[in-house]
Order: C-alpha cells, then structure tokens, then sequence
C-alpha cells in the first residue's frame, strides 16, 4: 500500500473517503471552523492535509455520538496539544452525558408517577407559613442561558452592598414569568435585608408579603436542568396548591446552601408556590 508523501494534500473526495465524512458535512465544519482545509485556493477548491485524516474521524465519530460542534472543537483543540489532554476532555463531557441521561430519566418517571395518579415518592410536598420579609430586590428579564451569570452578579451585589451585616433571609429567586430560551422572565432575585440597608440605582428595597406556600425540597441532582421541571410540575399540581389557587405571589427557589459547595445528593433548595385563599 503507497504511504503518502509528508505535508501531501488530497482532494475534497478522497478526505470524504477516508474520513467517512460527507461533502456537505465537510462545507459545514469548514464554515464553521471545526475542520478547515489546509488549502482552499482562488475557485474555492479545497484540498486537505493528510494529517487532518485523524482529525476529521474523531469528528465523525464525536457526531454519531451525538456531541455538538463546539464540545467536538474543544475535545480537537486538546487534541492538538496532546492526546492525553483530549482523552481527559472526554472523560469530561462523558460524566456530563451520564449526568444530562439521569436528569431526563428522573423527569420521565416523574410523568410515569403523575400518569398513575399518585404523588411523586421522590418530592414530598409541605406548606408552611413565610412572615413578610423586607429584601433587597435585583430583577432582570433575561433567558436561560443567562440565568448563571445574573445569578452570580445578583450575589455578588447583595454582598457588597450588606457590607458584613448579616442577610435576614435567603437567596431567593422569583420567576415573575417563563424563564427559557425563548421566554424572558423576568427573574428577581432578593435576600433578607436589616432595616439599615437602603436602595441603590441597582439594588431594590421592597417588602416581600407574608404568605402560605406549598413547596418541596430538591437535592443538587434534582436541581439541573430539566430534572427541576418534575420537581416544579409536582408542587404546582399538588392537592394543596389545586385547592388554594389565585396568589398574586410567583413561584420561587429558596436556596439552603451554594450549589457548588454541595454533593449532588444534598438539599440546594426548595421549590415554593405561594398558596391563594385562606387557611
């Protein structure tokens, strides 16, 4: 068998062929910066390196997988340093797979326990009385991608504005609508704040109302995306929110600890939906 020259070029067609990869999925790559031609001349006729062969197998194989372009680029970015280091990406994006798997699983049962007509065993639902609290109030309309990054600045505010005092209540986050990749909320984070504490051109004061609400408490692992939905579809449709509906309040994560400072099997938060009516 010929072996090929080193720094040889080849066409389109024969790195289709020895990559398995299509025409149309090679122009893709190339637009998008995943995989470039190392030459691509005046009429736009693209020619490859061998060496790129490898390359582009990974990212066909990385495809069947089912794994985006931009997690396959930074798995050939590794690459390109050292094969351990992309070796040790993909044990990354591995645990994120097992990760996102579980979370859909714990979702699909969710439907199969409400199917059943029974409660949920995995989200227990209580209600409790909440006095009204005075907070600090930052809210944003935004969508889900970029929930993280309000949260951080919302903590992050709150923190230096307190300035060593002591919050009054917890992290609090009050979907005022859908928050999703198409709908923007908005989304108001507050914390408990003393008497003392003013508003700023950013930080709201406000008195959040004394209320009944039903919630239920998740751990870590319940809390990703989109395991969460069961634990709200559980507390929204539970026999106590069904029986006193109509609060103007919206529904809330109240946060018991930091989420990166905690084992997937411990309590993050609590779901709440404000209750209607009287007691």
């Amino acid at each position: 068998m010929a072996v090929d020259p080193p720094g040889a070029l080849v066409s389109i067609g024969d790195f289709a062929r020895r990559t398995r990869l299509t025409h149309k999925a090679l122009r893709i790559y190339d637009r998008s910066g995943l995989l470039r031609p190392a030459v691509t001349d005046a009429n736009g006729y693209r020619r490859y390196a061998v060496g790129q062969v490898r390359a582009g197998r990974i990212v066909g194989l990385l495809r069947g997988a089912g794994l985006g372009l931009t997690t396959i680029g930074l798995v050939l970015a590794e690459l390109d340093a050292a094969d351990d280091r992309a070796v040790e990406r993909l044990e990354r994006v591995l645990a994120d797979l097992e990760r996102e798997h579980a979370n859909r699983k714990l979702l699909v049962r969710h439907v199969q326990s409400t199917l059943r007509q029974g409660d949920d065993p995995m989200f227990p639902i209580r209600t409790r009385h909440v006095p009204a609290l005075r907070v600090m109030s930052v809210q944003r309309r935004l969508r889900a991608p970029e929930t993280d990054d309000f949260v951080r600045e919302a903590k992050a505010a709150f923190a230096r504005h307190l300035g060593g005092a002591e919050a009054t209540g917890p992290f609090t986050l009050i979907f005022h609508g859908t928050v999703d990749g198409e709908s923007d909320g908005p989304l108001e984070a507050v914390l408990g704040c003393p008497d003392h504490v003013l508003p700023t051109d950013l930080i709201g004061i406000r008195t959040e109302p004394a209320h009944d609400e039903a919630y239920t408490a998740i751990t870590k692992a319940q809390w990703a995306y989109p395991a969460i939905l069961a634990a709200y579809d559980a507390v929204a449709c539970c026999p106590e929110a069904v029986a006193r509906p109509g609060s103007r309040l919206s529904c809330r994560e109240v946060y018991l600890a930091e989420p990166d400072a905690i084992a997937e099997d411990e309590v993050v938060c609590d779901i709440a939906f404000p209750l209607g009516g009287q007691r």
